[in-house]
């Protein structure tokens, strides 16, 4: 096998398994059973052709190695484009009902908490987007008030019912 194909098979196992764990955090197990499949075959079929004959041809763990390196950056980069799950947005501010008014014009749900800093009142914002919205949520809170807080984590959904 040649140090290409080492390089791309190890690439694309390092893709599937960061995309495998960014899938299994949003609770989607079939879908994280059906890559680690893939992964499996692919890690087998790259393992072992660095494996035979590898003390002749060093540098087949360095295309291991560079596979593995550029799998994970990639991985991480096509994640962040695929950008699956939702975030809770938080955002203290002094100026709640203009921010909240927009954003429910906007279709957001917004929960506002009466917070209270250390010298003056505030407003306590949470509001649930796609991990995809939330850079541009966060802007736009931004825009209509620059001082404010705002704070991102990674969210899920949880009901009882």
């Amino acid at each position: 096998m040649s140090y290409l194909a080492i390089f791309l098979a190890k690439t694309l196992e390092n893709i599937l398994t960061t995309i495998r764990i960014i899938v299994l955090s949003n609770q989607k197990k079939l879908i994280g059973a059906i890559l680690n499949v893939f992964i499996a075959f692919i890690w087998i079929y790259s393992t072992v052709s660095v494996l035979r004959n590898f003390s002749h041809e060093p540098l087949k763990i360095v295309a291991f190695a560079a596979g593995c390196f550029a799998g994970s950056y990639l991985g991480c980069y096509i994640e962040d484009k695929i950008a699956l799950g939702d975030n809770m947005i938080t955002c203290i501010t002094e100026k709640d009902s203009k921010i909240v008014d927009k954003l429910r014009q906007l279709n957001y749900q917004v929960t506002t908490i009466d917070g209270y800093g250390v010298n003056d009142q505030k407003k306590v914002l949470l509001i649930m987007t796609s991990r995809k919205k939330k850079y541009r949520l966060a802007k736009l809170i931004n825009l209509m008030d620059k001082d404010a807080t705002i704070i991102t984590e990674i969210a899920s959904y949880y009901s009882n019912k």
